[in-house]
């Protein structure tokens, strides 16, 4: 568990930052295990100019398809999730990007996730993408079809 937000930055000085509820959920799904399955979720907060806050998420149902090297996010309660943020704060909390794991130490995004966000993700505004490995995070921001990793502080 941590007791502090992570923030990350990009290339334009841009903050991402993730809250420490987030980040505690994101652990708890760490594939730690041989029989570990992958886990996904939506992202969702706020965003403060160019800087975007991720304050909760979605996390997995039953309905999703997982196995240990794969995930499909089939269940409608994700984007249930937005929208009931969305409403309950009065159209402060939007989605945000998506996030899942992988069964590796420092995790780094695969040619499938590569392909999977350039084909489905299609909001101008910028995304986050997070991937959750055992010891460490992967961070991206997504801004039309470039995909940039990015540095934590």
């Amino acid at each position: 568990m941590v007791d502090k937000e992570l923030v990350f930055k990009a290339l334009d000085e841009s903050l991402v930052v993730i809250s420490t509820e987030v980040t505690n959920t994101l652990l708890s799904y760490r594939q730690l295990s041989d029989s570990s399955q992958e886990s996904a979720g939506v992202l969702i907060g706020e965003r403060r100019g160019v800087h975007i806050i991720i304050k909760t998420l979605s996390e997995p149902s039953r309905w999703d398809i997982r196995s240990r090297f794969m995930v499909d996010r089939v269940s409608k309660h994700h984007q249930m999730a937005v929208d009931i943020a969305f409403k309950k704060s009065n159209g402060e909390l939007h989605y945000l990007g998506e996030w899942h794991t992988h069964p590796e130490d420092v995790p780094s995004p695969s040619i499938i996730d590569y392909s999977s966000w350039h084909k489905n993700l299609k909001l101008s505004e910028p995304l986050i993408l997070i991937i959750a490995g055992r010891t460490d995070f992967w961070v991206g921001k997504k801004i039309q079809d470039n995909i940039e990793m990015l540095k934590r502080i």
